[in-house]
């Protein structure tokens, strides 16, 4: 056996699994826009403007998700969440998914029922429908897997290697609170004041950025976008090298989750490390900053600027005054970085 196919995946690091993957089984297509390694795949079917966006994600019990704190409407909310978040990175429109769900023998029918009540609420919200899928009986727990295809015109489609250096980058919404719910849900404090309750609705219920992802990308600001799934320390570094730049972000100007301080955690730490956010992070020519500002809706997420691609390689954070900026560790969520 080849020594590269002998070691285990522990350790690996999930972005190279996916590279060495690429590399040996991706490759280009008669009607592949972009393949492996993007939010989503682009197809272009022959004779058509649109373009096709496809995406899928997987959740394992015990993995991505406890049963013991996730409703059947909330598991199957956030199992088309992630999926719809991908879409909206590439300024796409969700149009169709797929689910294969894997189940324990003795899951009640009425389980099933709440979680594809869940699931198609927000289909209905986003305008996508459910036109198939799979089902099949598990030994270990409860399996889903989402496919989504999405529609774009070909102009508006987004890549991660859009980016230039000097483009500004924006966050919508607020990073950590997702991973701060995450937290009290893993010490049992279901009951909680009303941030705290808000922090557990962010990561139960994500929203995905769909609305902003059409905005900014139909009125041509976004130059390159990405979700934040994984958390801004992994998923910046994921954009900033497909678009052949550095990045440097400012601490003070990140827009942390403030209130997750009050029962002892870190919202500097959770904004970049913690991950589940699905918030969007997009990069904007400099000279579209104050148009920007100016036009986008108050009606979407808010919008924040919190650094700037830059030509020098890697990902650098200035952390409060007087201190030059230092380089940002990749900790947040990877499911094969781990020991070994």
């Amino acid at each position: 056996m080849p020594r590269t196919t002998a070691r285990p995946v522990r350790g690996s690091g999930e972005d190279r699994i996916v590279r060495l993957l690429a590399e040996r089984f991706g490759g280009p297509g008669p009607m592949l826009r972009q393949g492996i390694g993007d939010d989503a795949a682009v197809i272009r079917p022959r004779g058509a403007a649109e373009l096709w966006v496809v995406t899928t994600d997987l959740l394992l019990e015990g993995i991505d998700f406890r049963r013991s704190w996730t409703r059947p409407e909330q598991l199957g909310h956030r199992a088309l969440a992630v999926n719809l978040s991908d879409i909206a990175a590439m300024g796409a429109r969700p149009r169709f998914y797929t689910v294969a769900l894997g189940l324990p023998r003795d899951c009640r029918r009425g389980w099933i029922d709440r979680f594809y009540q869940g699931m198609t609420a927000l289909g209905r919200r986003h305008r996508a429908h459910l036109v198939g899928g799979d089902l099949s009986a598990s030994q270990h727990g409860i399996h889903v897997s989402v496919t989504v295809l999405g529609e774009s015109l070909a102009r508006n489609v987004v890549l991660r290697s859009g980016g230039r250096a000097g483009d500004l980058l924006y966050v919508t919404g607020t990073l950590g609170k997702s991973a701060a719910g995450l937290e009290l849900l893993e010490r049992g404090r279901r009951r909680a004041s009303p941030p705290a309750r808000a922090a557990i609705a962010a990561h139960l219920w994500p929203e995905p950025r769909c609305d902003a992802g059409l905005w900014l990308t139909r009125r041509g600001f976004a130059r390159a976008m990405i979700d934040l799934s994984d958390g801004l320390s992994v998923d910046l570094p994921r954009l900033a090298r497909a678009s052949g730049t550095g990045a440097e972000v400012a601490a003070d100007r990140l827009p942390v989750f403030a209130a997750s301080g009050r029962w002892g955690a870190d919202p500097l730490r959770l904004a970049l490390d913690g991950g589940d956010d699905y918030e969007l992070l997009v990069a904007v020519r400099s000279r579209d900053a104050a148009r920007l500002e100016a036009e986008y809706p108050r009606s979407l997420p808010p919008l924040t600027r919190i650094g700037r691609l830059a030509s020098q390689a890697g990902v650098r954070i200035a952390r409060g005054r007087g201190g030059g900026p230092s380089p940002l560790p990749p900790r947040g969520h990877d499911h094969f970085r781990g020991g070994g």
